[in-house]
């Protein structure tokens, strides 16, 4: 019998715990914790969310890859092109010729060909695009929709479709389409594709009278074959990859988050599906690096598909500390192991109460503010804080204290306009104040010594979260149009000199939130009612928005502190409450598999 150590010339090692580098990739050990043989696998592949497209829209084409794509056609009809650099999408000047709907494309995100469709009308026109502009070109013979594509610009394929559903099989030459005499082998539509003109693949789609299918084939440039099919029949899918490395996700009814492979033998369901459930969505790149836009009813959602030995772990809110004293509109300074917090309003009334965390507890500290106040601002750090501005409950404040770590001193300082509800960001000797109550859009910059009034935000609005420094900050959420306002979602960025409106806005529109981090990576979590946003949690890469975990308890009001992926939450408007929460954010860890024995 030959053993681990003659097939791979080492033993198998006994460890405690499971290896965490990526070496370990095909290695097999015994855990002497728990007992068992293990392994870590590779071609793991996980959806994670994008950048959002400009124009939301379902039955749109797609081609390119993960990091170059190309979105162009859908729902309205649309005529709208967008580029995708593997973050953000972009909205080409100039769009299709042909406003069309349920078309098919193939190409690269710099030399793309667009064809059928509907406009409203069956169409069988073809467009070429290179990377700028689109041009008419030479049509198809047979004017289809809802059919699929493949290929590069100079060699497609066009297979499928409804006109009545066919099996039609045309190829391109770069000038023009040439009908094959064998055509698909099922006459379908609203299926996918991936591979070349030589070397294609055709998943899933509707069959008539209007079956949902799952069957496969495959072309070698002259015919088609029956391959094994989908292990989930579904219509209106995204495809990706080559023949022999398919992917397939989404489509429905109902709407799926399914995601399969293919290895040129066998389709296999993946554990994880897209994050978002959806059909009439385009697919674009490879097995290993596959993207995902659109979908109905006109969505924006973009996703990115990564084969790793790694799997993502969700970031998580767990209990830390109480505070000493539960109270709301406090607000905070500092990491998630050293914060300082200060301010607030308890049943009795306004608060100066001063609390030292240590990653563990919180210790109040012998003197509080000179001045009790909440919906204040602080900045700096545990040991060099700055508090400004806020409410006694009868007045908005333009007060100024300094913290050393032990205690607060009275500056002569005072903002150049009283208020409370605000953004902030900063340190003790550089801060940014933003917006508040009295409505006001307001902005200004502290030095050290004296505040001086700078460019006004664009939007005036109070209760918003802000993070960052004082030259490079962002402000979001919070509450729009006067008082009591509306839940605003808009998020801005400060350059040190202006605000600029950004086109990535918040999944959850509210105000009273709390934030930590920068202008590139920032965290937003809970708000007050009536919004929807208590236990929400959103992550910011410098582009857009991303969901996360919710809190444990919702609530608005609350200090925060830390960084994106290290945060503290303390307190609150739920009671209020002294409940504080730590965040841990997104990470990975090996995908490893317990080893038995059948």
């Amino acid at each position: 019998m030959t053993t681990y150590k003659e097939l791979f010339g080492k033993y198998v090692q006994n460890v405690a715990s499971d290896p965490t580098s990526t070496d370990a990739e095909g290695q097999i050990w015994y855990n002497t914790t728990s007992g068992t043989f293990k392994t870590a696998l590779g071609s793991y592949g996980v959806w994670a969310a994008g950048g959002n497209l400009n124009t939301g829209r379902d039955s749109l084409a797609g081609a390119g890859t993960q990091t170059a794509g190309l979105a162009f056609g859908g729902s309205g009809p649309s005529a709208a092109t967008e580029k995708y650099n593997g973050t953000a999408w972009t909205s080409n000047p100039t769009g299709l010729n042909t406003s069309r709907t349920f078309l098919a494309g193939s190409g690269t995100q710099t030399a793309a060909l667009a064809f059928g469709g509907a406009a409203p009308g069956i169409t069988a026109a073809t467009e070429s695009f290179n990377g700028s502009t689109w041009t008419s070109v030479n049509s198809m013979n047979t004017a289809r929709r809802q059919l699929g594509g493949i290929g590069i610009q100079t060699a497609s394929l066009a297979f499928g479709g409804n006109t009545p559903a066919t099996n039609a099989t045309e190829l391109w030459n770069g000038t023009s389409w040439t009908t094959n005499p064998t055509g698909l082998g099922t006459s379908r539509y609203l299926l996918a594709g991936a591979g070349t003109q030589t070397a294609g693949l055709a998943f899933g789609g509707r069959t008539p009278p209007g079956t949902t299918s799952a069957s496969s084939e495959s072309f070698n440039g002259t015919s088609w074959t029956s391959t094994p099919s989908l292990n989930t029949g579904r219509v209106a899918l995204g495809g990706a990859g080559t023949q022999s490395s398919g992917l397939a996700f989404g489509g429905g009814p109902p709407d799926t988050t399914a995601t399969e492979k293919y290895n040129g033998t066998v389709w296999t369901s993946s554990p994880t599906g897209l994050g978002t459930a959806r059909s009439q969505l385009a697919g674009a790149g490879t097995q290993a690096a596959a993207l995902a836009f659109g979908g109905a009813p006109a969505l924006t959602a973009t996703e990115s598909w990564t084969q790793s030995v790694t799997v993502p772990v969700a970031g998580s809110w767990s209990s830390g500390g109480n505070l000493n004293t539960g109270r709301e509109g406090l607000r905070a300074a500092g990491t998630q192991t050293a914060s300082v917090v200060a301010g607030g309003e308890v049943p009795a009334g306004n608060s100066s109460a001063t609390e030292l965390y240590n990653g563990t507890a919180w210790t109040s500290n012998p003197t509080g503010l000179n001045t009790a106040r909440y919906s204040l601002g602080v900045t700096g750090s545990q040991t060099a804080a700055l508090a400004m501005g806020g409410s006694n409950g009868a007045i908005y404040l333009n007060a100024t204290e300094s913290w050393n770590g032990s205690s607060w001193t009275t500056i002569p300082a005072t903002m150049n306009t009283s208020r409370g509800y605000f953004g902030s960001a900063g340190t003790q000797t550089a801060s940014l104040i933003f917006a508040g109550l009295t409505i006001t859009n307001a902005t200004e910059s502290y030095n050290g010594t004296s505040w001086t009034t700078v460019n006004s935000m664009n939007t005036p609005k109070w209760a918003l979260g802000g993070a960052g420094t004082q030259t490079a900050a962002l402000a979001f959420g919070g509450r729009a149009n006067g008082f009591p306002g509306t839940d605003s979602n808009t998020t801005e960025s400060w350059n040190g000199t202006s605000w600029t409106n950004l086109p990535g806005t918040m999944n959850v529109a509210g105000w009273n939130l709390a934030a930590a981090g920068t202008q590139t990576a920032a965290l937003a979590f809970g708000g007050s009612l009536p919004s929807l946003r208590g236990p929400s949690t959103e992550s910011w890469n410098g582009t857009s928005w991303t969901v996360m975990n919710n809190l444990a308890t919702p609530r608005g009001g609350m200090a925060g502190s830390g960084t994106q992926t290290l945060a503290l939450s303390a307190g609150g408007n739920s009671t209020p409450t002294a409940a504080t929460e730590e965040w841990s954010g997104p990470s990975t860890t090996l995908n490893y598999k317990t080893l038995t024995t059948s």
